[in-house]
């Protein structure tokens, strides 16, 4: 006779209409909920008393709720003390970037935790729907979650578990909410130590946990750092094939790799080099972290910058110095575009807005008239060289200038430069022109005849006059990229409906439904 199974229970909870499953994790299920028509009661076991009003996060019990069931049989030791440790944790932390716990209850099959619902899904589901995040967008992220970090701090509590599925936002519209939750293995910080047992997720995991050493709060900056890289690069910092290659590559003493093409300013690079320090002696602290200029959130003194280096353009635009005066302009353009996403006084983003349109033009024009500082007569300059090796040049063969066989391989490096200068790939024409003149000038140094010394001087001057406009050719072109992404940009925000009153009405409509 087959054995009976008994059938698994339906969740039920007085006070609640269950809707549709929103997710499953190792220990409970999580389902969309609404409140009933008649007045929930809490029970004792309920959360304290819900702050005053006039506390910034406070508002009305919402009408939709996310409720975690836990089945009770499915508990063991382990669980069973993330589960007290979750709800402990929960009871005294109150933050708007912080996942709410309303209620919880039990019953003889389930625990009930009745929580915050975020509607538009996880920053991990964020991101792979944008590939990858540009800086503007993913600064105000993290931004929201260093404040709840240091609402965190203050109050002596480690999460231990920061990645992106951790995270939720109230809407996938323009600029939502950010709401940390998952406090099942967040810690109190106890003497600024947190001990040597495992906890968290292997890939947001910091090093220090993996090595059997005692580590302390600062593996949540860590992680920080991890979820930075993803939002910008679309990715982790490591892609390992195996779990053993993964723990052995992030206790490794590598640097982690930032692309040196990445498309992020200084403080964004600053902030995930030092965020991204497998030494936890040498990663940034809580304090330098919640002051950084990436981080905090000080508009006015952001834009004192911004203005700052907008007046030093102008400065060296009269001296004369195009070079530099377009180089810094870019820099104003660029601080001031990221203002437009985090900014939240319409009448002040209208006019950073007005100041980026017209600082593209200015910057535009300052790159026309450089262009005939940077011009560059072809035909004498860039055109091959046209002596043969084996052409005497004053009564001497130019095989015959040194002893030294790597003479005619830099030379021919040079010839390749000029191949690449014609092509207008300059980077690759100075590299070649560099490698070049450096054997030429080794040939030169050990050379003793004056004759042939003299015609390897003069063959390293004319291809350094050809290195170093090729190098201004790439310089030029790196400030088009630059011009270029600040103008993709704008015309970005302009999609997104920050360029038109109506859009930021909706904004601030979005920014302050947390939760409907």
């Amino acid at each position: 006779m087959a054995s009976r199974v008994d059938p698994i229970p339906i969740p039920h909870l007085k006070g609640y209409v269950f809707g549709e499953k929103l997710g499953a994790g190792s220990y409970g299920t999580v389902y969309k909920a609404k409140a009933a028509s008649t007045p929930i009661q809490r029970p004792s076991s309920a959360t304290p008393q819900r702050p005053s009003s006039a506390t910034p996060f406070s508002r009305p019990l919402p009408s939709t709720y996310a409720i975690k069931c836990i089945d009770r049989k499915g508990l063991n030791n382990t669980t069973r003390d993330l589960l007290v440790n979750e709800i402990r944790l929960l009871k005294q932390i109150k933050h708007e970037n912080i996942v709410e716990m309303y209620d919880f209850q039990y019953d003889e099959n389930y625990i009930y935790i009745v929580m915050e619902y975020c509607a538009g899904g996880d920053l991990s589901m964020f991101i792979r729907s944008k590939d990858q995040l540009p800086e503007r967008r993913a600064r105000p992220f993290v931004q929201q979650i260093a404040k709840a970090i240091k609402f965190l701090y203050d109050k002596h509590i480690a999460h231990m578990d920061l990645k992106p599925e951790n995270v939720l936002l109230t809407t996938s519209e323009v600029n939502p909410t950010l709401k940390i939750g998952d406090f099942g293995v967040a810690q109190h910080i106890s003497k600024n130590r947190l001990g040597t047992t495992i906890r968290g997720t292997l890939l947001y995991m910091a090093p220090e946990i993996l090595s059997s050493t005692t580590y302390d709060a600062r593996v949540d900056l860590w992680s920080i750092g991890v979820i930075l890289y993803e939002c910008l690069f679309g990715r982790p910092p490591f892609v390992c094939l195996t779990v053993q290659d993964l723990v052995e590559t992030i206790k490794s003493n590598e640097p982690i790799d930032i692309p040196a093409d990445a498309r992020i300013t200084t403080d964004c690079r600053d902030l995930l080099t030092r965020l991204l320090q497998r030494d936890p002696t040498k990663r940034i602290r809580f304090e330098a972290f919640f002051r950084h200029p990436f981080v905090a959130n000080d508009i006015s003194s952001q834009l004192a910058r911004a203005d700052e280096l907008l007046q030093t353009a102008i400065a060296f635009e009269q001296a004369g110095n195009l070079n530099k005066a377009l180089k810094h302009r870019i820099c104003a353009l660029d601080e001031y575009a990221s203002f437009l996403k985090i900014d939240p006084i319409p009448e002040r983003r209208r006019a950073i807005r007005r100041k980026v349109q017209e600082g593209i033009i200015e910057a535009e024009n300052l790159k026309r008239r450089m262009h005939p500082a940077l011009a560059l007569e072809t035909s004498a300059v860039l055109k091959p060289q046209t002596v043969s090796p084996t052409v005497p040049v004053n009564g001497i063969n130019l095989l015959e200038l040194s002893n030294d066989p790597n003479v005619d391989a830099a030379y021919k490096r040079c010839q390749q430069g000029n191949v690449f200068a014609n092509q207008r790939k300059y980077r690759q024409a100075c590299e070649e022109y560099e490698s070049g003149i450096s054997g030429m000038l080794t040939a030169m140094q050990s050379e003793t005849n004056l004759t042939k010394k003299k015609i390897l001087h003069d063959m390293i001057s004319s291809y350094l006059t050809k290195a170093e406009n090729c190098k201004k050719y790439a310089e030029s072109e790196t400030l088009d990229l630059q011009i270029n992404k600040i103008k993709e940009d704008n015309a970005d925000l302009t999609l997104d409906g920050t360029n038109d009153d109506l859009g930021e009405k909706q904004q601030q409509q979005q920014g302050h439904c947390l939760v409907q």
